[in-house]
């Protein structure tokens, strides 16, 4: 049952940083796009906003990849922590935890995940576990 929740978690969270790197650099589900995404991402202060745009889409959507297919498990885990952690900073730590208010509380969330999949291993159904 373990190998089996670790499937889970680890398919869901990358489906849904796959989804969100897709926002970012092609716009779909809604997204903005790269221009966007710049052009948010230097209203907090990223710079240069469209490199930083795309790299951000990029982590998202290889560690999205590695993570869910648990390739490389601990690689993708920290793609993936880049992001929530720059979230978290540059965006959200001044609105308490609660993301009700615009709070961090996703990204702890999603932090606290990958930390623990990382720990514990991409589980038996997994491309590491096939290699």
């Amino acid at each position: 049952m373990l190998d089996t929740g670790l499937l889970i978690i680890r398919l869901v969270i990358g489906f849904i940083m796959i989804g969100h790197a897709c926002k970012k650099l092609f716009g779909w589900f809604g997204g903005e796009g790269v221009s966007g995404t710049a052009e948010f991402f230097g209203a907090i202060g990223l710079q240069p906003a469209r490199t930083m745009a795309v790299c951000a889409g990029l982590t998202e959507l290889i560690g999205g990849f590695l993570f869910g297919a648990g390739l490389w498990i601990i690689l993708g885990a920290v793609l993936l922590m880049i992001p929530m952690i720059v979230a978290i900073v540059k965006v959200h730590a001044g609105k308490g935890l609660w993301n009700l208010n615009g709070g961090f509380e996703y990204n702890l969330v999603m932090l606290g995940s990958l930390i623990g999949v990382a720990l514990a291993g991409a589980g038996a159904y997994s491309l590491d576990a096939l290699l």
